[in-house]
């Protein structure tokens, strides 16, 4: 654990720093986090958490009081809340273009607050660190090693340690009266499921969906949203495993409201082309709702669709149609959760969309009001 008191005496909300943990079953972290599974056994998980408190103390939550050199005590003398960064999945894809290889690294994280005392979830900030590389030759597996060990305990803004740092700048924990918004079920057409390059990643696949759809929300509305229900999150409840090898079963309190994603379709086709290049559109067809489980009542259920331009150069004799249609997908989820926050750029969005009209104004106004009350 790292050392150095708090990063902020005058903050009001009190939160422990417990550092790096894997989420879910060591069983299974072979299987969605390889590479960064070997990456922290080579290089340690203690040199992670001092670099990611460094970073903390850099640029120190504005509205939280990190405490770092001591755990929360159970008596009640204490705040009970603790913050980790907590890995849930990672992706990696080597794309051929003529004679290079465009190679894409995700890893999905969250800075994931829970009750010690009651081993229960406050709070979830998700947050994805990224790479693109073209190189000259297929990489092997030492050489993605090296581009996850740079996302993970790197000085560049791309790195686990300053997104981090950034992702908490503005992070707020709700109090009991705030309402809770929660990912629920992730699901796919049998259209869009035939544009699975692979049809066993289905359930990585929404897995992926779920979280990112709650990192866009929480990045365009400023809050903290639950764990998602797809993943780890299944069941109410997630384990996470720390570097000191204490495992803990974290229970996920019932949310307030689910939002449902359906993924419906993934298009594309050539609107130009000429001897030296063309431009492919991408459409992403996607239906969402978002429901109160208690009472049954629906805030918002509509279609919505996203489109972008790929521009393909002739020497590229092979197009990762998967991967563009994913990356489509997910400017839809945050053109959503754009309208959800009010976002400046969303009316145009929301005026592209079919039948859209008078009910989707409505609909993304109730859902508007629904934020606020999640704040």
């Amino acid at each position: 654990m790292v050392t150095g008191g708090a990063y902020a005496a005058d903050k009001s909300q009190q939160v422990y720093w417990a550092g790096f943990a894997f989420t879910g079953e060591a069983s299974a972290r072979n299987d969605v986090a390889p590479h960064s599974t070997r990456v922290i056994q080579a290089r340690g998980a203690d040199t992670l958490n001092q670099q990611l408190g460094a970073a903390l103390r850099r640029q120190p939550p504005a509205h939280l009081q990190l405490i770092s050199d001591q755990l929360a005590k159970l008596d009640g003398t204490t705040s009970a809340t603790v913050l980790a960064a907590a890995l849930d999945r990672e992706l990696v894809s080597v794309e051929p273009i003529g004679d290079q290889y465009k190679v894409l690294v995700e890893v999905a994280l969250q800075a994931l607050f829970f009750d010690f005392r009651e081993r229960q979830v406050v709070a979830s900030y998700p947050l994805t660190l990224q790479r693109i590389d073209l190189l000259e030759y297929r990489p092997d597996q030492d050489e993605i090693d090296a581009i996850v060990a740079d996302l993970l305990y790197g000085g560049a803004a791309t790195g686990l340690p300053t997104v981090l740092a950034k992702t908490l700048a503005n992070a707020q924990l709700p109090n009991a009266s705030v309402r809770r918004l929660q990912v629920g079920a992730v699901t796919l057409s049998d259209a869009a499921r035939a544009k699975l390059p692979n049809p066993a990643m289905e359930a990585t696949l929404r897995a992926t969906l779920a979280h990112e759809l709650s990192k866009a929300l929480s990045s365009n509305t400023g809050i903290g949203l639950l764990p998602p229900a797809s993943g780890e999150a299944i069941g109410g409840a997630m384990a996470a495993r720390f570097a000191d090898g204490k495992v803990y079963q974290l229970k996920i309190p019932e949310p307030d409201y689910v939002i449902k994603l359906q993924l419906d379709a993934m298009k594309s086709g050539v609107v130009s082309e000429t001897p030296v290049m063309k431009t492919m559109l991408f459409g992403a067809f996607f239906q969402v709702s978002v429901v109160e489980p208690f009472s049954g009542k629906v805030y918002f259920d509509q279609p919505l669709r996203k489109g972008a331009t790929k521009v393909v150069p002739v020497t590229q004799w092979q197009v990762d149609q998967w991967s563009a249609g994913y990356e489509t997908v997910l400017a839809g989820l945050d053109a959503f959760a754009g309208a959800a926050a009010k976002r400046a750029d969303a009316r145009a969005w929301l005026d592209e969309q079919k039948p859209g009209g008078r009910p989707l104004q409505q609909q993304t106004q109730a859902l508007q009001e629904l934020i606020k009350s999640c704040r």
